[in-house]
Parts: C-alpha cells; structure tokens; sequence
C-alpha cells in the first residue's frame, strides 16, 4: 500500500513529499541525510517542518533487494501508535520515490511444545 510521495533532490541529498494514511496526515516531510558515526546508524532523519518546529517521525537505512533495486528501509514512530511502523521507499522514475507500507504476516500465537 502507497503511504506517501516524495521527490529526491539529488543537490541536498534529501527527498521532501508528504505521507498520508487514514489516521496519518503529514505534509512536507524531510528524509535528511545525516552524518553517520556508526554503522548502525541512519542514513537519513525523517522530520517534518510546521509553524511550532521541526518535529522527528522517524529514520531510514539505505539497503539493496536481494534483486539488486536500491531502496530506504523506513521505521516512523508516534506515541499513538501501538508500535513504531515500518516501511520502505522505493526509488521510482526520474526524481521520483514512494512510500510503501504492508501489514506484517500473523502469527498463530501457539508455543511449540
């Protein structure tokens, strides 16, 4: 499921769209690229900027599908959601990347005996 839209500029390294979902609503969200210290570190910085500030959403990873297609594996979070949400975005044509969610598999909730 598409969950956003951004457009990379390739000058500031950074991809600026919005993210909407029944409950989610954000406009001009930021995937900053920031200085990684450490290799377990984010690539960019997900924030969004409004009038009270800039607020963080979350963080991305660059990473590579076992098919060899670049894309950011994604982690929002927000104290109204049960759980930090992950997705992916997905480089497209030109300067183009979408947001993509999917609900994760569910489990029986059976121990092994």
């Amino acid at each position: 499921m598409i969950i956003g839209n951004f457009n990379y500029d390739q000058d500031r390294d950074i991809y600026i769209g919005e993210i909407k979902t029944l409950t989610l609503q954000r406009g001009n969200v930021q995937f900053r690229s920031v200085k990684k210290n450490g290799a377990q570190e984010p690539d960019y910085r997900i924030v969004e900027d409004g009038v009270a500030g800039t607020v963080e959403l979350g963080a991305a990873w660059k990473r590579t599908s076992k098919a060899g297609s670049e894309f950011l594996s994604v982690t929002l979070d927000d104290p109204a959601l049960p759980k930090a949400l992950s997705a992916a975005l997905m480089l497209g044509q030109a300067d183009g990347a979408i947001l993509i969610w999917s609900r994760p598999a569910k489990t029986s909730g059976k121990k092994a005996a």
